[in-house]
């Protein structure tokens, strides 16, 4: 992981703030952003980067999400030695629209499609795992 930006460094920031970029496989590469109590994940494949921000907040279904942790599912096909991801599956937490003292986790499943990747589902309950890998599998031609 590089920092690209990171309110820490600077002498007197609006917000906290940080950007790191996360190496990835198949050319793509992540890009872990916050900004106000704010986290998510942006892709960028060579030099064209998937803004993800307005996606992820529409569809998080709550308030502040965040990125909850360092992990990050790469979903794909292994031909010989050459892995090539078609999607990721991330974790969210959002604090609840009515009760701020609740929080939620959400499965967040990204489409990778070089520089037009998008957000294809927002998965939560027991079975988010089985059905944010099913929805990524979904993608495989």
């Amino acid at each position: 992981m590089a920092v690209i930006r990171d309110s820490e460094l600077e002498e007197d920031p609006d917000i906290d703030h940080f950007e790191h970029l996360c190496p990835g496989y198949g050319g793509y590469e992540l890009l872990h952003r916050s900004g106000d109590a704010r986290s998510w994940l942006d892709v960028r494949y060579g030099e064209t980067t998937s803004d993800l921000y307005r996606e992820t907040m529409d569809k998080a279904n709550g308030s502040f999400p965040f990125k909850s942790n360092d992990v990050v599912e790469w979903r794909g096909t292994l031909k010989g030695n050459v892995f090539t991801p078609f999607a990721i599956i991330y974790r969210l937490w959002v604090q609840d629209l009515e009760n701020h003292e609740k929080s939620h986790s959400r499965l967040v499943v990204v489409a990778l499609k070089k520089g037009k990747s998008e957000i294809i589902g927002v998965f939560t309950g027991e079975k988010a795992s089985d059905e944010a890998r099913k929805k990524a599998d979904s993608l495989i031609e």
